[in-house]
């Protein structure tokens, strides 16, 4: 990389790190009008109305809170369902991954693993992150073994709801049949 680049990404990253910190600021601020009196929000979305959605005042409560990663808001992910599960974390855990943590993974075999999450699958990301906390790696087992339950009972084939056996056709529940289903039904008998 040559020296003139060099120089851009460093000024680009100088200016990215101070429009977060700006972020971060004025979420902490928007916070200490709220707590002054929580009406302070319609106010602060009416007068900004032009320039910030009605539906972003949420996030800058989380960040001015530290219940949210400021580089969460930015999409500091680029996986959006990942994010949306590290975003139920506490700020702390938030913190660790978006540093590039690694946390201990049971994969199916019984082996562990350490996995970054940014790195993980949104699946392993799953199974990783309960809705305040890293699984356990006894918490992560039960976890496979919930979710293999789910995967079988989504691939058991569902019961005809019709059979033909001895010449006849026995319905087994509530069945509509039109009348070229219905020749096609007794043409199998």
């Amino acid at each position: 990389m040559n020296e003139l680049v060099k120089s851009k990404i460093d000024l680009f990253r100088e200016a990215m790190l101070g429009g977060i910190a700006s972020i971060v600021r004025a979420s902490e601020i928007y916070v200490e009008a709220l707590d002054e009196d929580p009406n302070n929000r319609e106010l602060f979305v009416s007068t900004f109305s032009d320039w910030i959605p009605q539906g972003a005042w949420s996030q800058f409560e989380a960040v001015g809170r530290k219940w949210m990663h400021p580089r969460l808001l930015m999409g500091g992910m680029s996986d959006r369902k990942k994010a949306s599960i590290i975003k139920s974390l506490p700020y702390s855990l938030q913190e660790s991954i978006l540093s590039g943590g690694k946390f201990e993974l049971l994969v199916f075999n019984g082996d562990i693993i350490n996995v970054d999450i940014n790195d993980a699958t949104v699946d392993q990301a799953k199974q990783l992150c309960a809705k305040d906390h890293i699984r356990t790696l006894g918490e992560q087992k039960a976890w496979i073994i919930e979710n293999s339950k789910l995967v079988e009972k989504d691939l058991t084939p569902e019961k005809a709801s019709y059979v033909i056996y001895g010449g006849k056709c026995i319905v087994r529940r509530d069945t509509e049949f039109n009348k070229k289903e219905l020749r096609a039904i007794i043409a199998r008998m």
